[in-house]
C-alpha cells in the first residue's frame, strides 16, 4: 500500500519568500504599513543565518512599534513563519531525534486562540493557513493525535478551505488506519473527486482500497480502473501501454502496480477472467487490458492454481482475438500446462494456435492485408507476398514449432493406422478403416503444407516438402500430391528424388486425365478445397507442361524422350501451337535417335501444327516425312491414312497458293494450284485447286488463260458442283472484253434457271442493259420489257426501265408505244412518291401534255361559232388537265413549263376569240355590238394569262429563273407593254477635275 509522509517539511528557500532582505525596512518607512511586501530570494543565493536572524529582528521591533491590529496580526504570522522554516531546517539537520517545533507551535496556538476567541472580529486573513500550519508542526513533531484534532477543527470550520483536500486526504488515512473502512472511502472519494488536488490518484487508489477492504468489490473495481483509465489516458493502443509505463515516475508507476495487483485480488474475488470479461463488455476494452489478464494469471500461477491461469491466459485470447498480443497469451496458456504437467491439453493448446495465428486465420489474413478469406491456393498466392503486420518474432517462431510438432505427430499417427490395417485388432478395440487412414494422412499433409506455406525459406521446407507429397499421396489426395511432387522434382530438383519425383508428376496428371474424362469427381485439392471434375484441359496442360520440364530437367533419363514425344501432339491438341511444333523438332533430333514410332508422330504432329500455324511450305515437307514413314510406322489404331496425308499435302499446297495469291504472285499461285491438279489428281481438292487456277487468272486480268483453264475445268470434272460457277465466272470475262451480247445470252440463261428470285431479277435487268450497250435495240427492248412486267419491285429501277422503254420507242418513233410507258411511270411516280419518282414523273407528264396543247392550239374558231368554240372549250380542258399532272409532281423545273403553258392556253383562247369569224349579215353597228361581246368573252381569259405569267415572273424573286420564267416575262411585255415592255436606257457621265 502506499502512503505518504503526513506533512513535507518547507525547504528553507522557500520560507525566506516570507522574509524581506537587505536593510531595515523600519528606518525607512514612515508607518508600519508603508513596509515592503517580502520578496523571493533568487534561489542561486543562500540566506545565512545571520540574515535570517537579522530579518527575525527587524519584524520584531517593527511588532513592537505596531498599533494596528492587522499589521500586528501579518507581523506575527510572519515571525511564526520563520520560526516554522528554522524547525524544519534544524531537523533536516538534525541526526538525532528530538522536538524542534515548539516555538512554531507556541506562535500559530496563541495565534489560532486569538481567531478563536473571536472569529467575527478577528483581522487574520487566511485563518485556516494557522490551521492548517499548526497541525503540520505537530504532525513534524509527533503529536499526531494533536495534528488529527487540528485538521478535523480545519475541515469543520473551513470546508472550503485550499487546504480541505490535503486535510480530508490525512483525517481518511487515519480512519483507514483505524479500520473504519467506511469513513475512509467516504474521505477518500471527496479527496479523489477534486480534479485540482494533488492527493487525487492517492485518494481514488485509497478509495478503492477501502471498498475492497468491506468486501465490495465491485465499487473497489470501479475506483481501480478509473484510476487507471486516469494513468493511461494518453494511451490508445495496447502497444503505447510499455512505453507509457516507461515514461512514468517511479512513485506514478509504483501506484499503477499495485493497482494492478490489487485489481488481481479484486478479480480473483469476484468470477477471475469472466468478470474481467463482463467488465469489458460494459464499460469497453481498455488499452491496458492485457495488463488485467496477465496479472490475474500470474497470480493464480503463483497460487499453483495451473488451469485458472491458462484459463485467464485463454479468456484474453477468445475476448480479443485480434489483439496484437493475443499470441503471446496463447503461448503462455500451452507452457502453464506443460509446467503444471498436463500433456493431454498441450497438443489442442498447440493445433489451437496455429488454427487462431496460422495462414488460414483471420488474424494472420486481416494483418497482411487479406481483404477476402484466403484459402489454399489463393493462401499461396498471397503469403508469398503478404507477411502479416505486428506479430512477434515469438509468436512466429512458436508458429512454426507447433507446425512441425503437430504434422510429425499426425504422420506417425497415420503410418500407426496403416500398420493396424493388416492386424486383427486387439480384444475391445476398433479396427482402423481407410477412410480414417486418409485422414490422418491428410491431417499431417496439410500441416507439412502449412509449414511451408508460411516458411517457405526454412532450411527445413525441403524436407517437410517431400513429406507433405508422401502423405498427401498415401492419402489418395492425388491432386495435391501431384503439387507436391512437381515441386520437388522442378522447383526444388532434388537430385535424390527429382527424377521419379518428376515422372511421377507425368503419371499423375495422366491419372487425373483419365478421372476426369470418365466424369468421376476428384477428390477435393488442399489448394482449392472445390471439385475440380471439369477441369479437363487444366490437367492436359499439366501434363504436357510436366513431361517438358521433365525432359528439360532431366535429359539423360531414358524416359525423357518417350514423354516428351507423348506431350507434341498433346500440346496440339491444346492449340499450343509454337510449342508444339518446337517440342517435335526436339523429338526428331534428339540424341540417341528416337524409334521410329515416335519419329512418325513427332512429324505428323509437326505437320499439324505447321499448318494451324500458317507454315503450309513446312508443313507440306512434314507430311511428305510423315508418308515416307507411314508404311512401317504408320500403321497404329487411329493413325491417319496414305490417303489422309495427301489429303494434308494437298491442303497445304493449296494454302501455299492462297498466300502468293495475298502477296500478290498470282503465276506462282497458278503454278500451285496446277500442281495439286498434276501431282495429286485423286485429291478432293485438286477440282477446286483447277477451278481457282482459273478463278486467279481471271482476277489478274490474264482473260484468255482463265478462258482456257475454266474450260479444263469444265471437261475434267463436268459433274462437279462448281461447274454451276462457271456461267458467272465467263460472265465477267465476257464483260471484261466486252462482248456485252455474250454475257447478255449468258445472264439471260442464268436468270431462266436460278432458283434466287433476286438473282433472277439481277441477270435479266443486266441482261437488257448489256444488250442495250450492244445496240441491239430489239434484244433490250424484249428484256427490258420482260422486266418491266414482271418486276414491279424495286420500284426505283423499275421507273429506270420503263423510262428506258419510253426512250426506246420514242427513237423509233412508236408514239403510242411510248406513250403508254410514259403513263407507266406517271401512275407509278403517284404510287411511289420518291425525289426520283417524282422528277421522273413530272416529266414524263410534260411529254404527255405537248399533244393536248397542240390539239387546242390548232382548233380554229369558224361558223358556225357555237360549235367550233364548243371543240376548242374541249380540247381547252384536255390540255389544262395534262398541264395539271405535271404541276401535282411539284417539281420545279418543269412546274415553271407547265405555268407558261396554260398561260399560253388562255392567252391563246383569247387571241382566237378575238380572231374568230365573224357572221357575214351584220351590219356595222350589229358587228361593232358583235365585237365588244367578243371582247367582254376574251378580256377575263387575258386576265387570267396575265396572272399565271406573273406568278410564273415572280418566282424570279425566289431565286428561281429558267427559261420558262423568261418566257413568261416576254409574253407579259406583250399583254402589258406598258408594264412590262419598257426598255432599259444606259446615260454615260463623264466627271472632269475641275
Amino acid at each position: 500500500m502506499i502512503r505518504r509522509t503526513l506533512f513535507k517539511p518547507y525547504p528553507l528557500a522557500i520560507a525566506l519568500a516570507l522574509a524581506a532582505c537587505g536593510h531595515n525596512p523600519v528606518e525607512d518607512s514612515a508607518t508600519l504599513a508603508d513596509l515592503p511586501e517580502a520578496s523571493i530570494p533568487r534561489q542561486d543565493k543562500g540566506v545565512t543565518a545571520q540574515d535570517l536572524a537579522q530579518i527575525e529582528a527587524q519584524y520584531r521591533a517593527a511588532l513592537m512599534v505596531a498599533t494596528d491590529p492587522g499589521v500586528r496580526h501579518h507581523i506575527q504570522v510572519r515571525l511564526a513563519d520563520l520560526e516554522m522554516a528554522r524547525s524544519e531546517q534544524a531537523q533536516q539537520e538534525a541526526r538525532t531525534l528530538t522536538a524542534f517545533f515548539a516555538e512554531p507551535i507556541g506562535h500559530y496556538e496563541a495565534l489560532v486562540a486569538e481567531y478563536q476567541s473571536a472569529p467575527g472580529q478577528s483581522v487574520a486573513t487566511a485563518p485556516d493557513a494557522l490551521y492548517y500550519k499548526l497541525a503540520k508542526a505537530y504532525a513534524l513533531d509527533g503529536h499526531d493525535a494533536k495534528a488529527a484534532a487540528t485538521l478535523d477543527e480545519l475541515a469543520r470550520r473551513f470546508p472550503d478551505s485550499p487546504y480541505i483536500h490535503e486535510a480530508q486526504f490525512r483525517r481518511a488515512e487515519r480512519a483507514f488506519a483505524a479500520g473504519d473502512y467506511e469513513l475512509a472511502e467516504n474521505l477518500y472519494r471527496a479527496v479523489a473527486e477534486s480534479p485540482t488536488t494533488a492527493f487525487a490518484d492517492n485518494a481514488l487508489y485509497m478509495q478503492g482500497w477501502s471498498a475492497y477492504k468491506q468486501g465490495q468489490y465491485q465499487k473497489a473495481l470501479a475506483s481501480f480502473t478509473q484510476l487507471l483509465d486516469q494513468q493511461f489516458a494518453d494511451t490508445v493502443l495496447p502497444g503505447q501501454v510499455a512505453t507509457a509505463l516507461s515514461r512514468m515516475s517511479p512513485n506514478q508507476r509504483n501506484l499503477v502496480e499495485d493497482t494492478l495487483r490489487v485489481v488481481s485480488f479484486t478479480f480473483a474475488n469476484l468470477d477471475g477472467p469472466l468478470s474481467i470479461a463482463e467488465q469489458q463488455r460494459e464499460i469497453g476494452t481498455r488499452p491496458y487490458q492485457h495488463l488485467l489478464y496477465d496479472n490475474l494469471g500470474e497470480l493464480y500461477l503463483t497460487q499453483e492454481r495451473y488451469l485458472d491461469s491458462a484459463d485467464t491466459f485463454s479468456r484474453f485470447v477468445i475476448n480479443n482475438p485480434d489483439s496484437d498480443l493475443a499470441p503471446d497469451f496463447s503461448i503462455r496458456e500451452i507452457e502453464v500446462y506443460q509446467a503444471g504437467g498436463f500433456p493431454s491439453l498441450v497438443l489442442p493448446a498447440k493445433q489451437a494456435y496455429v488454427d487462431h495465428y496460422g495462414i488460414y486465420s483471420h488474424y494472420w489474413q486481416a494483418r497482411a492485408g487479406i481483404t477476402e478469406p484466403a484459402t489454399g491456393l489463393a493462401a499461396r498466392q498471397e503469403v508469398r507476398s503478404k507477411r502479416p503486420r505486428n506479430m512477434s518474432s515469438e509468436a512466429l517462431g512458436k508458429l512454426r514449432l507447433y507446425l512441425e510438432e503437430l504434422a510429425r505427430h499426425h504422420h506417425a499417427e497415420a503410418q500407426k493406422l496403416k500398420l493396424a490395417l493388416d492386424k486383427p485388432p486387439a480384444e475391445g478395440e476398433l479396427a482402423p478403416s481407410r477412410a480414417d487412414v486418409n485422414r490422418a494422412y491428410g491431417d499431417a499433409a496439410e500441416l507439412y503444407e502449412e509449414f511451408i506455406l508460411t516458411f517457405p525459406l526454412d532450411e527445413r521446407a525441403g524436407e517437410m516438402n517431400f513429406l507433405m507429397a508422401e502423405a498427401y499421396n498415401e492419402s489418395g489426395r492425388t491432386i495435391a500430391a501431384l503439387g507436391a511432387y512437381e515441386t520437388v522434382a522442378f522447383v526444388r530438383r532434388d537430385p535424390v528424388y527429382g527424377a521419379d519425383a518428376g515422372y511421377s508428376s507425368v503419371l499423375l496428371t495422366q491419372q487425373l486425365i483419365e478421372r476426369s474424362e470418365a466424369g468421376e469427381t476428384l477428390p477435393l485439392d488442399t489448394l482449392t478445397k472445390e471439385p475440380v471434375q471439369s477441369k479437363l484441359w487444366q490437367w492436359q496442360e499439366r501434363k504436357i507442361d510436366n513431361a517438358i520440364k521433365f525432359a528439360d530437367t532431366y535429359p539423360m533419363d531414358e524416359r525423357a524422350v518417350t514423354v516428351l514425344a507423348q506431350a507434341a501432339p498433346e500440346l496440339l491438341y491444346q492449340g499450343d501451337l509454337e510449342r508444339a511444333s518446337e517440342t517435335a523438332r526436339r523429338v526428331i533430333t534428339w540424341q540417341p535417335v528416337a524409334s521410329g514410332e515416335l519419329l512418325y508422330s513427332a512429324w505428323l504432329t509437326l505437320g499439324h501444327s505447321e499448318f494451324e500455324q500458317q507454315h503450309y511450305a513446312d508443313a507440306e515437307a512434314a507430311y511428305w516425312q510423315a508418308l515416307e514413314l507411314h508404311a512401317q510406322h504408320g500403321q497404329q489404331a487411329g493413325s491417319p491414312s496414305a490417303g489422309d496425308l495427301r489429303e494434308r499435302i494437298a491442303a497445304s499446297i493449296y494454302q501455299q497458293a492462297q498466300l502468293s495469291l495475298a502477296a500478290g504472285d498470282t503465276a506462282s499461285a497458278i503454278d500451285q494450284l496446277l500442281r495439286i491438279h498434276n501431282e495429286l489428281p485423286n485429291t478432293s481438292i485438286a477440282a477446286t485447286a483447277l477451278f481457282d487456277a482459273g478463278h486467279s487468272a481471271q482476277m489478274a486480268g490474264d482473260y484468255a488463260r482463265a478462258e482456257a483453264l475454266l474450260g479444263e475445268f469444265a471437261a475434267s470434272y463436268p459433274a462437279h458442283e462448281l461447274g454451276a460457277r462457271l456461267p458467272a465466272k465467263l460472265i465477267v470475262i465476257y464483260e471484261a472484253t466486252g462482248a456485252w451480247e455474250k454475257a447478255a445470252a449468258l445472264l439471260v440463261e442464268q436468270s431462266a434457271a436460278s432458283d434466287d428470285p433476286e438473282l433472277a431479277r439481277q441477270s435479266l435487268l443486266t441482261a437488257a442493259e448489256y444488250y442495250d450497250k450492244a445496240d441491239n435495240w430489239e434484244q433490250a427492248r424484249n428484256h427490258y420489257r420482260d422486266y418491266a412486267h414482271r418486276y414491279q419491285e424495286p420500284v426505283g429501277e423499275r421507273l429506270e426501265v420503263e423510262k428506258r422503254l419510253s426512250e426506246l420507242y420514242s427513237q423509233v418513233g412508236d408514239a403510242e408505244s411510248r406513250d403508254f410507258w410514259l403513263k407507266r411511270i406517271v401512275s407509278t411516280a403517284r404510287q411511289n412518291p420518291t425525289e426520283r419518282s417524282r422528277y421522273l414523273g413530272a416529266e414524263a407528264a410534260t411529254t404527255l401534255a405537248e399533244a393536248p396543247y397542240h390539239r387546242f392550239k390548232n382548233i380554229a374558231l369558224t361558223l358556225p361559232i357555237k360549235q367550233s368554240l364548243g371543240n376548242k372549250r374541249a380540247a381547252l380542258e384536255d390540255a389544262l388537265a395534262a398541264q395539271q399532272q405535271v404541276l401535282d409532281f411539284k417539281v420545279a423545273e418543269f412546274t415553271t413549263r407547265a405555268n407558261f403553258f396554260i398561260g399560253e392556253i388562255y392567252t391563246g383562247l383569247a387571241r382566237d376569240l378575238m380572231n374568230s369569224e365573224r357572221p357575214d349579215n351584220l351590219n356595222a353597228l350589229e358587228l361593232e355590238q358583235y365585237d365588244i361581246l367578243l371582247e367582254e368573252q376574251a378580256y377575263p381569259f387575258e386576265e387570267k394569262a396575265i396572272d399565271l405569267h406573273e406568278a410564273n415572273a415572280k418566282r424570279s424573286w425566289q431565286g428561281l429563273f429558267d427559261d420558262w420564267v423568261a418566257a413568261s416575262i416576254d409574253s407579259l411585255a406583250k399583254l402589258l407593254p406598258a408594264r412590262y415592255g419598257k426598255q432599259e436606257q444606259t446615260v454615260e457621265v463623264a466627271r472632269e477635275i475641275r
